[in-house]
């Protein structure tokens, strides 16, 4: 499983940069660059949530299930990279996000 670090902070399963979700998904099946992929779980944190977020415990590495056919670390839809980075800056909604980690096969 790869190592996660993530910095968009609107998201609900944010916390301390790390993932609360066992497993997140990232979309961009044609994808050929980071910026044409996204991460589909991403929950924007909105009314109360924006104080509380999450309630589980983030972890730094879960599992990846990727769609995004033409990345190198793609294996069976699963991501096999060592790290992964999502980013998304004042993220609304998930297409704001993506996975810088993507490198083209």
């Amino acid at each position: 499983m790869p190592v996660l670090d993530c910095s968009v902070r609107t998201c609900y399963y944010n916390k301390e940069n790390s993932c609360c979700l066992d497993a997140i998904k990232v979309e961009g099946t044609t994808a050929e660059v980071s910026s044409a992929t996204e991460c589909s779980s991403f929950k924007e944190k909105t009314g109360e949530s924006l104080t509380n977020g999450c309630c589980g415990s983030p972890s730094c590495k879960l599992s990846v299930d990727c769609m995004a056919e033409k990345c190198m670390f793609n294996s069976g839809h699963s991501c096999t990279a060592k790290h992964i980075d999502i980013s998304g800056r004042n993220a609304h909604r998930s297409e704001d996000t993506e996975c810088d980690s993507f490198e083209m096969r």
